[in-house]
């Protein structure tokens, strides 16, 4: 018996065998398809798809013998990964390297081998499909070119297998990421916007120190603006990774269409730009949309709209509706489009001015429009001439619901004797939360570590905790797990800067708060909460 030679690039060939990540993994259709197929044309009633490491040959696929595996010193397939085309023994009695191998000597008698070998995209050969029979036989023309075609596919698929693996761990590396970047960057972000927002509507603050109040209103618009930015790398982030969902409120569409616009009009007094709201009778008081979406689509169209148009024009913002499809219209009288450009202006980073200088952002805002009126199965559409203007049509579906009476309890009507944990182990953080909650007549406890939460949650008596999920020792998930599973059915708030937290995670609470948190955000939800329990 001849035991193969070791091919020169043998550790180049390792290499490129062990990054496919497929030796000792499990049998997979595609492969036992292929298997089977060696098999039947190539008349053998034995088949594999083998790959030589260095020291044995593994069966990734096999029929017609029972064990997974070689010694690589008398595997057939080490000879024939030294080759380029079929290996091929005829007749394994009448062959010196063969004939007192223990494969041939004893089962499964192979006494005819051939074997194709399967070479990576770089040329390095790392294993082999092949067929064996225990009688002599010769492969004929046909049945040798079927065998290379089938060699090509089982790369095909090792290639596939490895592509898909890397696009789920470069998905996986980039939500993780953008999990961190969401947290590190909103943490800080919510003391410079929580704390700036409560001193710029202190009246006494406002009347003693105007100069000081009007410095703190530019840090708390740089801090939103920043805050902008983020979520739109963010948004795109999501987008991309399949993680962004729906979330449904009922909302009123004409008095939010107003709000966006009205959050524009300093950019548009600035260019002395008026905008024309034009909302049909028949819009629904109350209808069920993803509210917070429905907005960013609305600002980044109508803040182009203004960003493009010349100085003293006018912006008509319409909505209308036609069989539960709410229809928002754009239109400005700006620099427009070139026709040949407006294919590409949903484009991530793609920046189409037009003949204006004013490069001026980020290029994200339609790309990531485009993505959120898909995500609510709506359309948008672009109509522009260059020099002319340009009119956006989004369509967006919605369901009607009835308009809340006004005998419903108001949302901001929390009781003062309420009593709330907070669970928060960022320094900074905590004077925001407290400084937020001192402006609602409720009581309060601040505690660092969700072993706290735990101890304090199931031992004290509290309306309401918010929860933090970052903490140091057991997580606010961990904590919020141990409150349920010590009967705690208390309303559980969690805060969090990371806006890419699983569906699962936030079925664990009741409410899922994304720092930076606005006072009426946190008002809304701590009463929508507290009326809740109050009626289950």
């Amino acid at each position: 018996m001849k035991i193969a030679d070791l091919p020169k690039n043998e550790k180049e060939r390792l290499k490129t065998l062990f990054s496919y990540g497929i030796l000792d993994t499990e049998h997979e259709k595609a492969f036992d398809d292929l298997t089977i197929l060696a098999s039947e044309i190539c008349e053998c009633p034995i088949a594999m798809i083998s790959l030589v490491d260095a020291k044995r040959q593994w069966y990734k696929s096999r029929i017609g013998v029972d064990i997974d595996c070689t010694s690589r010193d008398v595997a057939f397939c080490a000879h024939a990964i030294l080759q380029d085309e079929i290996f091929e023994v005829r007749d394994t009695m009448l062959d010196e390297r063969f004939a007192d191998n223990p494969l041939v000597t004893n089962s499964p008698h192979i006494r005819f081998y051939a074997g194709a070998p399967l070479k990576s995209p770089s040329g390095l050969n790392i294993g082999t499909i092949c067929v064996a029979s225990d009688r002599p036989k010769t492969l004929s023309s046909k049945q040798s070119k079927s065998l290379l075609t089938l060699a090509t596919s089982v790369m095909s698929q090792l290639e596939l297998k490895l592509q898909s693996t890397k696009l789920i761990l470069a998905n996986s590396y980039k939500e993780s990421f953008l999990s961190n970047i969401s947290h590190d960057v909103r943490t800080p972000l919510n003391a410079i916007i929580g704390l700036s927002d409560l001193l710029t509507k202190n009246v006494e603050l406002a009347a003693q120190f105007p100069a000081v109040t009007e410095n703190l209103s530019q840090i708390d618009l740089s801090g939103k603006q920043m805050l902008k930015t983020l979520n739109a790398l963010l948004e795109v982030g999501k987008i991309d990774a399949g993680v962004l969902n729906l979330e449904i409120t009922h909302s009123d569409p004409s008095d939010y269409i107003k709000f966006v616009v009205n959050n524009l009009m300093i950019k548009a007094n600035e260019k002395s730009i008026k905008v024309d709201v034009q909302i049909a009778n028949d819009i629904p008081k109350t209808v069920a949309i993803d509210e917070a979406k429905f907005g960013c689509v609305l600002s980044n169209i109508i803040n182009n709209a203004i960003k493009f148009s010349h100085s003293n024009s006018k912006v008509i913002v319409s909505a209308s509706v036609l069989n539960e499809t709410l229809i928002l219209k754009v239109v400005d009288s700006g620099i427009g489009i070139q026709t040949e450009k407006i294919p590409y202006l949903f484009n991530q980073f793609a920046q189409i001015t037009g003949q204006s200088q004013n490069n001026e952002g980020s290029g994200l805002g339609l790309s990531i429009t485009k993505g959120l009126v898909e995500l609510m199965h709506g359309h948008i559409d672009v109509q522009s001439k260059n020099k002319v203007g340009t009119t956006v049509t989004v369509s967006l579906p919605y369901k009607n619901v009835p308009t809340p009476s006004s005998s419903n309890i108001q949302t901001k009507n929390i009781p003062d004797t309420t009593n709330i944990l907070v669970v928060e182990d960022n320094k900074v953080n905590q004077m925001v939360i407290a400084a937020l909650l001192g402006a609602i007549p409720v009581q309060f406890k601040i505690v660092g570590t969700g072993e706290e939460a735990v101890t304090f949650g199931t031992n004290a008596d509290f309306d309401l905790v918010l929860m933090d999920i970052h903490l140091p020792g057991i997580s606010g998930i961990e904590a919020t797990r141990r409150l349920r599973a010590n009967k705690v059915k208390i309303p559980i708030l969690a805060l969090t800067a990371d806006v890419y937290r699983s569906s699962r995670e936030k079925a664990l609470f009741d409410s899922f708060l994304t720092k930076p948190i606005a006072l009426d955000q946190l008002v809304d939800a701590i009463s929508q909460n507290l009326l809740i329990q109050a009626t289950t």
